[in-house]
């Protein structure tokens, strides 16, 4: 193979945003998309169950985690706006749901890919697919990459986009970190993230399948480390949903998950409706007590928490038991652990320190001509969009500088 521009090593949605940034700069056949899968864009097919939630009308700094201060700056130069200028451009459509997650028009994430995938082809971008990289060398003032079954491709430059270790079904892995490493970066230490959180089945069995609105609150060493409302849903050894996805990229080790079943009500408020139940319906079994306000299972369960077990009615309840359950409505507690597996995670926790980059072309600090983006690098975002626009704005700005433009901010 002859020697190309740009080889970039990746065809997720940070590398094919980089590649055709790049190729507006560089030219037809100047740009190479190296990938590991026969076909470009495998786990992007896959992300919003299909729909692909690309980007959110509130994304800044905030909905990060890791090395958020230095990634700040590139986080506010690419606002969501800038980021769907660039797919607008491309012809798609797209809509907001109320909470500013942005979709395709289409849901499908197909049309996002597409557009992607089809610009890069109009731009001349060369594609090898079953192309493993096993190995960056720098040779001659550029690169070699050789792969695993043998290929050689040299370029000029290189820009790693390989993706992080999460979902490892979608043939992601962790290969990246090793070429990183290989080429003078650190890597800090790797665990799952935007997963599920474990919790003992003995808890979570009674109530697998259901779903409860909550205000959850997450306790560790009796300090309350972060709170968000959404759906919980309760699995087998697990408790998952959006809520708990976000959690996931604040629990370190164990500790505790506290749902407020009733967050339009004080604790105050719940104990007068139970003491008026009480009143008015002094027949009512006591492990129904909760039946007017919560699904049925599942204040059954809450309710045998606190003894409230038999034929026994809410007559037979004196005041302290009634403010126990209060209580008990207003902060379930859970214990949980990170994590329950890298097949479940949507994202990798740690990476390439950004301290290691030029945030602002995503070109690397420890070699000259390397340039790297996406979850590589040490950012993880919320559920919701920030994740992709993450892959957007590097590949973007990597892209660009690769081609020979400056920086985005």
């Amino acid at each position: 193979m002859g020697r190309i521009g740009l080889a970039v090593v990746g065809a997720g949605a940070a590398g094919l945003m980089a590649a055709l940034q790049a190729a507006k700069c560089l030219g037809p056949g100047r740009v190479a998309l190296v990938e590991g899968n026969p076909k470009a864009g495998k786990k992007l097919l896959a992300t919003g169950n299909g729909r692909c939630n690309l980007t959110n009308l509130h994304v800044g700094p905030g909905g990060y985690h890791g090395d958020v201060a230095l990634a700040a700056p590139l986080l506010l130069a690419c606002p969501a706006e800038r980021v769907l200028g660039e797919f607008e451009a491309l012809g798609l459509r797209t809509w907001a749901d109320p909470q500013g997650r942005v979709y395709p028009r289409s849901l499908q994430a197909a049309a996002v890919l597409g557009a992607l995938w089809g610009a890069c082809q109009e731009r001349g971008v060369l594609f090898y697919g079953d192309f493993p990289v096993k190995r960056v060398a720098p040779r001659d003032g550029g690169f070699c990459l050789e792969g695993e079954g043998g290929q050689r491709l040299w370029a000029e430059k290189c820009l790693l986009a390989c993706g992080g270790k999460a979902t490892p079904r979608q043939g992601c892995g962790v290969g990246g970190y090793g070429l990183a490493r290989g080429l003078g970066h650190s890597v800090t230490a790797l665990r799952p993230g935007l997963t599920a959180l474990a919790c003992p089945k003995k808890r979570t069995a009674p109530l697998k399948g259901m779903r409860a609105r909550a205000r959850v609150t997450l306790w560790q060493q009796g300090r309350e480390v972060w709170a968000e409302s959404g759906e919980v849903i309760f699995g087998d050894g697990r408790l998952s949903g959006i809520v708990m996805f976000d959690l996931s990229l604040r629990l370190r080790g164990s500790g505790e998950a506290a749902l407020d079943l009733a967050e339009e009500m004080g604790e105050g408020e719940v104990f007068s409706y139970l003491r008026g139940l009480r009143e008015a319906r002094p027949g009512l079994l006591a492990r129904d007590i909760f039946s007017g306000m919560l699904n049925l299972r599942l204040g059954q369960q809450l309710a045998k928490g606190l003894g409230f077990v038999g034929e026994g009615t809410v007559s037979s309840l004196g005041l302290g038991d009634l403010r126990r359950a209060a209580a008990q409505v207003k902060g379930w507690r859970f214990p949980v652990e990170a994590g329950t597996g890298w097949d479940d995670a949507q994202v990798t926790v740690g990476g390439v320190p950004l301290g290691e980059v030029d945030v602002g072309r995503m070109e690397s600090k420890r070699q000259k001509g390397l340039f790297l983006a996406g979850e590589l690098l040490d950012i993880q975002g919320d559920c919701g969009g920030y994740n992709l626009h993450w892959a957007w704005a590097t590949g973007l700005a990597a892209g660009r500088a690769a081609g020979g433009l400056g920086p985005v901010f």
